[in-house]
């Protein structure tokens, strides 16, 4: 990556030069956040050659505006039971927030859902990051995520917005 590109890369993350430390750690923290599927892609994990989807969440609002957080899933057949079966759940939830249904020729594989799931790209809703730690690797702890539709609040209560109901 050259000087431009890179220089990019940190401004779509969201660094201010006015008023953001040079010392920040790009990632979220745990916390709640109104974000929109910013892009799906396909392709192999570079240190372990599996297939893998790179799904990239955008905050829209708030403190942390424009910030991103990657999620990066795969199917592998090496992999365990339960990390598949999170997986799969992470997948489906994207992809009810985003308004897409998957059919059977979508879920062939890797590359296939991520096509799929493109349909859903600049759709917003509700993340919600926890973060726990991890024994093996306490310097990589674990990023836990749950979706839910992004509601307002007004005087009245709260309701839910369909993408029928944004202004742009």
């Amino acid at each position: 990556m050259g000087l431009l590109e890179t220089l990019k890369s940190v401004k779509n993350e969201g660094f201010d030069a006015k008023k953001d430390s040079i010392n920040q750690n790009s990632k979220l923290e745990a916390g709640n956040y109104p974000v929109r599927l910013k892009s799906v892609q396909a392709g192999k994990n570079k240190n372990n050659d599996q297939d893998q989807i790179a799904i990239s969440l955008e905050v829209v609002s708030g403190k942390d505006k424009s910030r991103l957080e990657n999620i990066y899933i795969s199917f592998d057949d090496g992999l365990p039971p339960f990390v598949l079966e999170t997986n799969g759940r992470i997948l489906l939830k994207l992809a009810a927030m985003v308004g897409v249904e998957f059919k059977n020729k979508d879920l062939e594989d890797e590359y296939s859902a991520s096509q799929a799931l493109e349909n859903g790209i600049g759709k917003q809703f509700k993340m919600e990051l926890t973060i726990s730690p991890n024994k093996k690797n306490p310097q990589y702890p674990y990023r836990n995520y749950d979706f839910q539709t992004l509601q307002v609040e007004t005087g009245d209560g709260t309701f839910d917005i369909d993408d029928e109901n944004l202004p742009f």
